[in-house]
């Protein structure tokens, strides 16, 4: 029997069969989950003999005792079992003390981080955040370029690059137990080390393959022990870990032998490029041999040279903004070394905070673990993000380029060019403006090697190794993916930055490395163009003194609207009522407020039209231009009468839509109840007496909405036009605003772009370096004003 095998009984094929269903499994599945094929499982439920180590493999995974399966007493079985293994233990037991020998190694080995720019090691467990990982590779997939852009989430308005919308998730442990063999794939600082490490622990403690011994290896270690050994080989590397921990070579041989062990293989792309031929091999070599075992393997998603036969490779998922939160908050305990409660409320100030609309580009970057542990680091000082993004994204770009390698003690070199730090980040600004420049996201390499070319020319790069230039723009691409990850392989040769916001800052890069009069020029060219405003912002930021980019900025927004004598009287009319308003604020900034209010008042006429009348100013004027300027304004009499004076017109705009558009009674009702309690706020703080009187008869002649909504509906068809321009006419007469300006729709348009321009310039302002305080002064004084007023 024993030299044939064991084969199932009647009555254990059957008890075989319902653990298989209760355990939501089929015959491939449990065959994928042993690491076997699936003829020896087929045999098994057949109840065909079956190799005694596959027979109590399979009884094990379906927690069976397989003695009963087999219909053998138990006198029979203890000797078999005792024929079978080294020293007469059972394989169980065995498996269960090396596991308990190893367990303070294995804690030692994988429980604590090293993070980058952080003095003390840090608790694995205390940091680590759920992995989930896509089974469908992205740069294996057939997509072209619209494909990509339709595929791709995109935010904030236009294009800001998201996660990809095909590919599904799912959880990082199941992977890790539905399949033998595994590749997993990822980018850098996306987390590999981390979630190997944490299937050590989690093996360690039971929760992951609990009959099964884990053994961590880092490869840049082996590597180096490797070297100039001959006779060296995996192995001997776990068998000398082993006996360390007091466990005999006999009883390793045995855990390899019968398929027992969780092997994690972490870094492959860490291996320096003359060794790694040699460590593929022996890596071939050692999964063959122990075939029955669980392999992981951790790599750069670039290392394409680095695939093993019979693995199945999966990619580490960016992070999605739960995933993101749940590190943050866990951040500020284990890293910043806060209580649970003080470091959970600086965890939700740092949320709270990443999730205003002015910090979309953090967010982008927030989605790479390494990256966003820098967010973090650059948080921790102030509470808040009150540091400069040029200065955020050098750093990311110095972690991603060499840093991350620097600090565990990794060399790449992939391939002989002569190329420094500098000259790499020249090398990616120039390919990052021009691919922005014309509006590409995602690109094919032969655009890549074009650009590439391009810059080893104009820069006479040669390798060292033969005097002549070698134009190899694939190999050098290669080096910018693998080694750097700052390109991204999306879809089947077609690529991206790996971050838009790193796009945009490295455009800026290269604008401030080659800044001349046709550059800043050409920057300014694209002023009404939403895209390239973090271009701007980023410009100005990094340039030692950006005096003169931001008189241009300047003279380019009032030469917008200099033509059109229509927005010109507007802009008159601006300074005007501006001027009549007593305040102590800074007549820019109250410009910038009734300019707002117009935005309001022009709504009622784009309203029906097919105008995106939503993006022609800013509905609260707490995000608009004059809250760049000075911050929040605080109550003033004036400007408050004539903010809900104006909000009030609207609501009556909105009303005259509704009652001749929508036939839904009871959304007509809720634009009269909200024209109702903007009519009585605005009463409240009207002081006139004259204009209150008028403004109560005003609103006498509105019937009652609340109990007869049909005619109410058929009162405003008839005479609300009418009541709207008797409305008007007294905000004209009294306060001096919601004027019939009769703009046309490309006039609307230009004052949206105007206003946009603007409240750029003022941002840009904030955050420009060695503007002199004349120029300051010059600025915000002629900020919104007529050409016959700037000239004045």
């Amino acid at each position: 029997m024993t030299s044939q095998g064991l084969r199932a009984s009647l009555e254990g094929i059957r008890a075989a069969k319902t653990a298989l269903t209760d355990k939501t499994l089929s015959q491939h599945k449990l065959a994928i989950a042993l690491g076997i094929t699936r003829q020896p499982v087929s045999k098994f439920f057949a109840g065909e003999p079956v190799s005694r180590s596959c027979f109590v493999q399979i009884c094990q995974h379906l927690e069976l005792s397989w003695q009963k399966i087999a219909g053998l007493p138990e006198d029979i079985s203890s000797d078999a079992t005792a024929k079978s293994h080294p020293n007469n233990k059972d394989l169980t037991i065995l498996v269960q003390e090396i596991r308990q020998k190893r367990q303070d190694k294995i804690q030692d080995q994988c429980g604590t981080l090293q993070m980058l720019d952080i003095a003390q090691i840090v608790p694995l467990v205390d940091i680590y955040t759920t992995v989930y990982v896509l089974k469908n590779m992205t740069s294996q997939q057939w997509l072209d370029i619209e494909d990509l852009l339709k595929n791709f989430c995109f935010a904030s308005g236009f294009n800001r690059l998201g996660q990809n919308q095909l590919s599904k998730k799912i959880h990082g442990l199941e992977a890790a137990s539905l399949y033998a063999k595994l590749m997993v794939l990822g980018k850098p600082g996306a987390g590999k080390t981390t979630f190997l490490k944490y299937l050590a622990l989690q093996c360690n403690k039971g929760e992951l393959q609990p009959n099964h011994v884990v053994i961590f290896i880092n490869l840049k270690d082996f590597a180096e022990d490797f070297k100039g050994n001959s006779d060296f080989s995996l192995l001997k590397y776990i068998s000398q870990d082993f006996l360390s921990c007091g466990i005999e070579a006999e009883s390793t041989l045995s855990v390899l032998i019968e398929g027992k062990a969780l092997i994690l293989l972490d870094g492959l792309d860490e291996v320096q490029a003359e060794n790694i031929d040699q460590i593929n091999q022996e890596i071939r070599r050692f999964c063959q041999n122990y075939y029955k075992n669980k392999f992981v393997i951790s790599c750069r998603i670039a290392a394409q040279k680095y695939k093993l036969s019979g693995f199945t490779e999966i990619e580490i998922a960016d992070f999605d903004m739960q995933q993101a939160e749940a590190f943050v908050k866990n951040w500020f305990v284990a890293v910043a070394h806060k209580s649970r409660e003080d470091g959970e409320a600086i965890g939700n100030l740092f949320i709270h905070q990443l999730h205003l609309p002015k910090n979309q580009h953090l967010r982008e970057l927030a989605i790479t673990p390494i990256l966003l542990h820098l967010i973090c680091l650059f948080f921790q000082a102030k509470s808040e993000f009150t540091f400069k993004p040029a200065k955020l994204y050098e750093q990311a770009l110095n972690v991603l380029l060499s840093r991350w390698d620097e600090i565990r003690g990794i060399e790449r070199h992939s391939i002989d060019w002569n190329l420094n730090l500098a000259n790499v980040k020249k090398l990616l600004a120039q390919i990052a403006a021009v691919t922005f420049e014309q509006g590409d996201y995602f690109f094919e390499p032969e655009k890549i090697h074009s650009l590439i070319s391009q810059y080893l020319i104009q820069y006479n790069y040669y390798c060292p190794n033969n005097s002549k230039l070698i134009p190899d723009e694939e190999k050098l691409l290669k080096l910018l993916e693998l080694e750097y990850g700052l390109l991204v392989e999306r879809s089947q040769g077609i690529y991206s930055f790996s971050h838009l916001t790193l796009q945009e800052y490295l455009t800026a890069k290269n604008i401030v490395l080659n800044y001349q009069e046709q550059a800043v020029n050409k920057l300014i060219s694209h002023i009404t163009d939403k895209r390239w405003q973090n271009v701007f912002l980023l410009t100005v930021s990094i340039l030692p003194d950006a005096e003169e980019m931001i008189i241009l900025m300047k003279q380019e927004i009032d030469f917008l609207v200099a033509n059109d004598q229509k927005i010109q009287d507007f802009l008159l009319w601006l300074q005007q009522k501006s001027s009549s308003v007593p305040t102590q604020y800074k007549p820019g900034a109250i410009r910038a407020f009734y300019i707002v209010c117009v935005g309001r008042s022009l709504e009622v006429f784009l309203k029906g039209s097919n105008f995106p009348q939503h993006q022609v100013f800013c509905h609260s004027s707490s995000y608009g231009l004059e809250r760049a300027m000075i911050g929040n304004l605080a109550f003033n009499p004036d400007l408050a009468i004539d903010e809900f004076l104006t909000s009030t017109f609207a609501c009556a705009g909105e009303l005259e839509f509704a009652c001749n558009y929508i036939l839904n009674d009871g959304i007509v009702f809720d634009y009269a109840h909200a024209l109702n309690i903007a009519f009585d706020k605005a009463l409240n703080l009207v002081v006139e007496s004259k204009f209150k009187q008028f403004l109560q008869n005003l609103k006498k002649q509105l019937p009652n909405a609340h109990s007869h909504h049909h005619k109410f509906r058929k009162w405003w068809i008839e005479h609300g036009k009418f009541w709207n321009e008797n409305f008007r006419e007294l905000l004209v007469k009294y306060r001096n605003i919601c004027h019939d300006w009769q703009f046309s729709k490309q006039q609307i348009e230009l004052i949206q772009q105007y206003y946009i321009a603007n409240k750029l310039l003022i941002n840009c302002l904030n955050v420009a370096n060695n503007i002199s305080p004349a120029i300051r002064q010059e600025i915000e004084e002629k900020l919104l004003l007529a050409i016959a007023q700037i000239k004045e």
